[in-house]
């Protein structure tokens, strides 16, 4: 008898062994035989009923031996079956009954619900019959349909042939060591398909399946105990139940040599300790049941586990969105290729050729899975996350994984789901985290918010963190996540994030902090807070504080402006700074002058820093060895990619990155979102280092910085920490402690150059006080300072920059200071950085087809690729020593904001109608969802003289170059022009170009 099909194999272990023990079921045992005779007497009935190959037999079906006896009857018949799990709410088995399009099911259960309204025939009254089936089906057959829900919540069966699911177990029972003598579990409800091939597995292989009951099921200690009663050799758990079984005191009398799980993303338990090897599947039922397999080890060193290599009859290939293959180490999507791939969708041929690609080239059918994943040097795959659990937070794409990931890193924290709220009223989405807290601590949110934010942007950090003492499943078994977002709905607004425990009522001691408490209520949309946690420990962030400072303002009468939250986030200490403003009578301009002091304070170079005789002239001209810092930033990474062309030097490259995450991959993000290349040879030629400019010794390991201090001949400092609405305390450890700790390397060992990246703002809106219509390159900075502590917290940091650095130079450090202007766009391709605000403006204004009344608004617009290419050309140059440049235009090039967007219209044929400032604004202050919404502070917080940053920019200086003209001369480098060429790559970029 040739063996293609389950059954085949089933069929020969029946007439070979019949009296061996097939199913136990506590409360029914059969034998191989047994087993042989009553499915025998399903396929009987089904061929009277005039069932055949190529009908469907939906199963209503719990876990018991009837589905056993069921499946092989309905196969035996030449028919498929389709499993329709019991516990399924009544409306989806009558989808799934209805889609079948079969007239009848059969019921396989100990107990059939009342109120299924569909013709049903129990298999426990079908007749007895000694007929064996005539013919059993063929490898092309239909073996199954098994209906999954996908992110549309309307059921889909996938059609599974014989062949492909003959293949995958007996896989499966190789790869696992499975024989005649093993003994396994059916734990799987019975419409997963980890079911069938649970059941597959012992009827190939002539084993016994052990079915646990349903309290066993669910209970970690009790199904161990299970296992170890029953002696069995194999055990599934669902994914959702790994932490808790392999945490557990494991059994002594434990026979189990693998424990195998699939169906969610899993984060590896510690398996070191354990007396069997932990199996971890990956695979849709498209591919049938699964496409890769995964040895868990003892330790998993990456934050996100490799899910394995592929199975026999699984081809995976990983591609970008236009189905070309991404190279090694990058993201793409998991396409499934090869035997194993299902027949397509029942009745829904359009989503069938959907989802069941042919490649354009290869003429492959392949499966498109949705699911990203990378693949690691030694071949094999990383599973990354869905595409569709990717969500956009305040504008800002997320993958959920990445926050289950950092919650997971988290003392006290078992199990942990991210999911993203429906949208509100004001369009926006929140995190939700559900965690289960190990047995030996709970932590609080505020503890588990704080130590997401150490590894995570801040758009990443849960609104929301509901303790749970476990995580609601399924019938099959994986977590019920509509369960926990109704969970959530149901508790927003309260003080309860425990389930079950509530937060106690706070007590406010004044009304001001009783009116704040509401304010933040308002905007956070619950009151888990007391009078001493801060604002953005409890789900608040940028935009939020927006919102909430726009309420504050308007509720109590009160100048309040978001850098007020950053500096005093607690509902305590808010209440307190605006009721002293409240009853302060003294004059703006005198609390401004007080800012001074402190900032001069902090732009002082300490005594200890000195710098010894720097001679080295060729070092600078031809240097063999940079460190170039800032090169995940949009200017630094272009820097990086001229020094690479100007010079022969090897470019050593520190970079922040969180704990679990190369820190090349971040360079490596950054040079595809500006697509930028690098050759081979230009790879090898840059050194990246995990670091932290700010810590002592730039936060490098002690070999590392051993040999970068004599190795470096000049410094690049384009590290900088861009922020427009957080005060100057937060920048400060960023950019000032930063550049000392960098000017403590330059001075180590040998003098190194410093080539200082600063910035035009510097001058700030010091025309205000000082009158000129021009500032000089090598002109003071310290007659702007009247106006830089007003300006915003970069500003400020950048101006005790540029101070401590030329008090560094003073004392012989060899020191350019290049000013930057607007790095607006990449001249040729259009590319811009996402946090700038210039190109938000230009996108609302588009939507709109408005601009502000700003007529005499001037950022020093230019591109990037200009100043990144006079950086480099003329830092070669000591006679630049000691000079300052400012990277901007000049002439009809320095265009202000009324000439940028006359241009837009020449060139485009845009019509942008002129706004009074405060109309303007008001068509998209209140919209979460506009472009220029996380900035809004720049456009509302009054800064001098009741107006905002951005009215201030207006009639500001014209910067002269001089400088730079006399260094560039004959250097062919060409300043930008803003051609219709060059916009139109900008436009583009920002997907704002009309094309005709």
């Amino acid at each position: 008898m040739r063996c293609d099909t389950v059954l085949h194999y089933f069929q020969k272990h029946a007439d070979r062994c019949p009296n061996r023990e097939a199913v136990n079921d506590s409360s029914t045992h059969l034998t191989y035989g047994e087993l042989d005779r009553r499915s025998n007497d399903v396929a009987a009935f089904l061929r009277e009923q005039g069932i055949g190959k190529g009908d469907l037999v939906p199963l209503l079906c719990d876990r018991t031996h009837r589905y056993v006896v069921a499946i092989l009857g309905v196969m035996k018949s030449g028919a498929a079956y389709i499993p329709v799990d019991i516990r399924y709410p009544l409306q989806r088995q009558q989808r799934i009954l209805t889609q079948s399009g079969a007239s009848f099911a059969l019921a396989a259960c100990s107990e059939l619900p009342a109120d299924t309204p569909f013709l049903v025939h129990s298999i426990d009254s079908m007749p007895s019959s000694d007929v064996r089936p005539p013919t059993l089906p063929s490898s092309q057959d239909l073996a199954y349909v098994i209906f999954t829900s996908g992110t549309t919540g309307n059921p889909k069966g996938v059609m599974v042939e014989h062949h492909a699911f003959e293949r995958v177990v007996a896989w499966h029972n190789n790869n696992l060591g499975v024989t005649e003598d093993s003994r396994s579990t059916l734990m799987a409800g019975t419409g997963f398909d980890v079911a069938q091939l649970e059941i597959a597995s012992m009827l190939m292989s002539g084993g016994t399946l052990i079915l646990p009951d349903e309290e066993t099921r669910l209970d970690p200690e009790r199904l161990l105990a299970f296992f170890a009663r029953q002696r069995l050799s194999h055990a599934f758990v669902p994914t959702a139940l790994i932490s808790a079984v392999t945490t557990q005191p494991q059994p002594s009398a434990l026979a189990l040599t693998y424990l195998f799980t699939a169906g969610e993303k899993l984060t590896p338990p510690a398996t070191a300790h354990l007396p069997y090897q932990l199996v971890d599947y990956y695979g849709p039922a498209e591919a049938t049941i699964f496409a890769t397999c995964h040895h868990v080890p003892g330790a998993e060193t990456d934050s996100r586990p490799a899910i394995g290599y592929p199975m026999a009859g699984s081809d995976i290939v990983l591609l970008d969105e236009q189905l070309a293959p991404v190279p090694d180490g990058e993201a793409g999507e998991i396409f499934i290729g090869g035997d194993n791939l299902a027949r397509g969708y029942l009745h829904n041929e359009p989503l069938t050729r959907e989802k069941f690609i042919i490649h354009p080239q290869w003429r492959r059918r392949l499966y498109r899975t949705g699911d990203l994943a990378r693949r690691l040097p030694d071949g094999r795959l990383q599973f990354l996350g869905r595409l569709d659990d990717q969500v956009k937070i305040r504008g800002n794409r997320v993958e959920l994984a990445e926050v289950e990931e950092a919650l997971h890193a988290q003392a006290g924290v078992s199990e942990a789901v991210v999911l993203a709220s429906d949208a509100k009223a004001d369009g926006e989405r929140h995190l939700l985290a559900f965690i289960v807290p190990d047995r030996q601590q709970a932590p609080m949110e505020t503890e588990l918010r704080r130590g997401v934010l150490e590894t995570l942007p801040d758009y990443m950090a849960p609104s929301a963190i509901y303790r749970l003492e476990s995580l609601p499943l399924n019938a099959n078994g994986k977590t019920d996540k509509q369960a926990l977002l109704k969970m959530s709905q149901r508790l927003e607004g309260s003080a309860d994030n425990d389930i079950p425990g509530s937060a106690p009522e706070v007590a406010y001691i004044n009304q001001m902090e009783r009116d704040i408490a509401d304010a933040w209520a308002s905007v956070l949309g619950h009151r888990r807070f007391g009078r001493t946690d801060r604002f953005f420990d409890v789900g608040g962030h940028s935009l939020l504080a927006a919102r909430l400072m726009l309420a504050v303002r308007e509720r109590l009468s009160v100048q309040a402006w978001i850098r007020d939250l950053f500096e005093y986030d607690t509902v305590e200490s808010l209440a307190a700074v605006l009721e002293e403003r409240r009853s302060d009578d003294r004059p703006q301009s005198l609390l401004d002058r007080e800012r001074i002091h402190p900032l001069r304070e902090d732009a002082s170079l300490p005594d200890d820093l000195v710098f010894s005789p720097w001679q080295m002239k060729d070092s600078l001209v031809r240097p063999r060895h940079i460190l170039l810092t800032g090169v995940t930033g949009f200017v630094g990474v272009h820097l990086l990619t001229d020094l690479l062309s100007t010079t022969d030097a090897r470019l050593h490259c520190p970079v922040r990155a969180r704990s679990g995450v190369d820190p090349w991959r971040r360079l490596e993000d950054t040079l595809t979102r500006y697509g930028i290349t690098l050759s081979e040879v230009e790879r090898e030629r840059v050194e990246v280092y995990r670091a932290d400019l700010s810590e002592p010794r730039l936060g490098l390991t002690g070999m590392h910085y051993d040999e970068l201090v004599e190795m470096v001949d000049v410094i690049y400092h384009s590290a900088s920490a861009v922020n427009f609405i957080q005060p100057y305390s937060y920048m400060k450890r960023d950019n000032v402690q930063g550049l000392l700790e960098l000017l403590r390397f330059a001075a180590d060992t040998r003098t190194k150059p410093l080539m200082l990246l600063s910035t035009i703002s510097v001058y700030s809106w010091g025309h205000l006080h000082t009158r000129k219509r021009v500032m000089c390159e090598d002109d003071d900075i310290d007659q702007n300072l009247d106006a830089v502590i007003t300006d915003i917290g970069y500003v400020r940091s950048k101006w005790v920059m540029e101070k401590i650095a030329d008090q560094a130079a003073q004392r012989g450090l060899p020191l350019m200071t290049f000013r930057l202007g607007y790095a607006t766009y990449h001249s040729t391709r259009g590319v811009c950085a996402d946090y700038q605000w210039w190109g938000r403006l230009v996108q609302t204004c588009v939507t709109h087809q408005s601009i502000p009344d700003l007529e005499a608004l001037r950022e020093g617009l230019t591109s990037v690729d200009y100043m990144t290419a006079a950086i480099a050309h003329i830092s070669r140059n000591p006679e630049g020593l000691g000079r300052k440049f400012n990277l901007t235009l000049e002439g009809d090039n320095n265009l202000t904001f009324k000439e940028f967007f006359g241009r837009l219209e020449d060139l485009f044929g845009y019509r942008f109608q002129v706004l009074p400032y405060a109309q303007w604004k008001a068509q998209w202050e209140h919209d979460a969802n506009a472009p220029l919404y996380p900035l809004l502070s720049l456009f509302n917080d009054t800064m001098y003289d009741g107006q905002s940053t951005v009215e201030l920019y207006q009639n500001t200086y014209l910067w002269d170059c001089r400088n730079t003209r006399h260094f560039l001369r004959g250097s062919g480098i060409e300043k930008p022009v803003f051609s219709r060429q060059e916009l139109a790559n900008y436009l583009a970029y920002l997907d704002v170009l009309e094309t005709p």
